[in-house]
């Protein structure tokens, strides 16, 4: 009980201090939110409540599938890279993965026939499964300036505290390519999980992937330091960092911008 006190008023202080800290951090900006599979609808709207607090704008929200990272699916993967590449007007990256996350970037921050088309592919083509690569749960009302993705919390284990651990028949590390795709073109934060073997934002770190991160996703801090951190990736280009309380941070939060 003192712990759970302890906690509580701890989430208490934080919130009340980014009421202090964040507005105008992302004065009139427009932002894109995206969930992986797994990742909570609370822990989003939790975030989207502190990135309206900064002043900007949520356009949007998809999910991406498992489509993305299944091993089985590959081949498809490297065939439908190939067909959205047309619709890019030119690629930073050199891999199937990359390719769609960049598919993704510009489908949710562009307003042109392309974009429209490669949110139409993404989001209805489907493979022998049936899966398409995202699914609408908000349709974007405009076209976003920047991206936040927001992974799932790590799952409870046997005895040991908290673990994240990979799905049989998928490949992780494809989020930290697709995702190093979707930062490339647009301004981009993961809130995740450096939990484990299969937490998204443990992934990027050790994959090294240029992406800004933030872990300890479902606390009060992930939230409050995600429009802190796109502020920072978007005004300072080429920035990358990683920020919690978990293995990999450089630093606990963000420094304020404004």
């Amino acid at each position: 009980e003192q712990t759970e006190t302890a906690v509580n008023e701890r989430d208490s202080y934080i919130t009340q201090a980014a009421t202090s800290l964040l507005p105008g951090t992302l004065a009139s900006k427009n932002v894109a939110m995206v969930l992986l599979p797994d990742a909570k609808a609370e822990d989003a709207d939790a975030i989207a409540t502190q990135l309206k607090n900064a002043g900007a704008t949520v356009t949007g929200r998809v999910s991406l599938t498992s489509t993305w990272v299944d091993l089985s699916r590959e081949n498809y993967r490297s065939t439908f890279s190939g067909q959205v590449q047309g619709h890019l007007g030119g690629t930073n990256s050199k891999d199937a993965n990359g390719i769609l996350g960049e598919a993704l970037a510009k489908a949710l921050t562009a307003n042109d026939d392309s974009s429209r088309v490669l949110m139409d592919m993404l989001s209805v083509t489907v493979d022998k499964s049936g899966t398409p690569f995202i699914s609408v749960d908000s349709t974007p009302t405009a076209a976003a300036e920047m991206i936040v993705v927001v992974g799932p919390r790590p799952q409870a284990s046997s005895g040991k505290g908290a673990t994240v651990e990979a799905s049989p028949g998928e490949d992780p590390k494809a989020w930290a390519k697709a995702l190093e795709g979707t930062a490339g073109r647009a301004p981009t934060v993961v809130v995740g999980s450096a939990d484990g073997d299969g937490g998204v934002v443990g992934i990027i770190r050790s994959e090294k992937a240029k992406v800004t991160t933030i872990d300890s996703v479902g606390q009060v801090a992930a939230s409050v330091s995600t429009p802190l951190a796109l502020a920072l990736v978007s005004t300072r280009a080429g920035t990358i960092g990683h920020y919690g309380f978990d293995k990999g941070a450089d630093a606990v939060m963000p420094p304020a911008t404004k």
